[in-house]
């Protein structure tokens, strides 16, 4: 299996192709902690009943640890004032194109030392399903995400627009569409098999008020070590 990118721009009609010119297949990502996260968006929600994973009391009923978090950049906000030569150069490496996703852990770690807040952000790994670039060994795998490509559009995960932090479209208001979906993720608020995420992408592309555009679905880790 090699990896593919799901082209959607009409309900219902998937073209599968390879991910030349798709984004990124792998990479790192500085991202928001759920937890922080969903307290921040808390006050956006006023549900009358508890829907799915979206806001609704003090703790989250189920934890979203997919792409979708508040990717952190080259322009945030929170970058400290004072860095070194060796951070700086990262910097541009990133304002040049060079570094949006990153390769290697340790620009990763870099990146996250340099915000002012860093103890609210942690990395992610993501692969597409069926590449053969390696992982590292070290992280533990925690599901699969269905989104655009990590690189594009904050990495906006239908995962969490519909069943957890609704920003663009959101889900639908009688929390019923995808209630067994719902039900399938895990702990992690990821689908445990391809399968199931695979499905649960077609079923939401088939929605007319779905997001169309170019999906992938990544295989999500995290580090076993943290992020010290």
């Amino acid at each position: 299996m090699k990896p593919i990118v799901y082209v959607c721009n009409e309900p219902g009609i998937i073209i599968e192709k390879g991910p030349e010119e798709y984004g990124s297949t792998n990479g790192f990502l500085v991202v928001k902690k759920y937890p922080v996260l969903y307290a921040e968006n808390l006050s956006r929600f006023n549900c009358p009943r508890q829907i799915y994973g979206v806001p609704f009391g003090i703790v989250p009923n189920k934890t979203y640890l997919g792409t979708d978090r508040d990717v952190e950049n080259e322009y945030s906000p929170n970058l400290k004032q004072i860095i070194s030569p060796e951070e700086r150069n990262l910097i541009a490496r990133m304002k040049n194109g060079d570094c949006k996703i990153f390769t290697f852990e340790s620009d990763a770690l870099m990146f996250l030392r340099m915000l002012s807040n860093a103890d609210d952000y942690e990395i992610i790994h993501f692969r597409a399903a069926g590449c053969d670039e390696a992982y590292p060994r070290d992280y533990t795998f925690l599901g699969y995400d269905v989104g655009y490509p990590a690189d594009n559009a904050e990495a906006f995960s239908i995962i969490c627009d519909c069943m957890f932090i609704c920003r663009w479209h959101g889900c639908d208001e009688e929390g019923k569409l995808f209630a067994d979906d719902f039900n399938k993720l895990n702990k992690n608020g990821l689908f445990d098999s391809f399968d199931d995420a695979y499905h649960y992408m077609v079923k939401y592309l088939n929605e007319d008020w779905s997001e169309k555009g170019d999906y992938y679905i990544y295989e999500i880790r995290c580090s076993s070590k943290g992020n010290g």
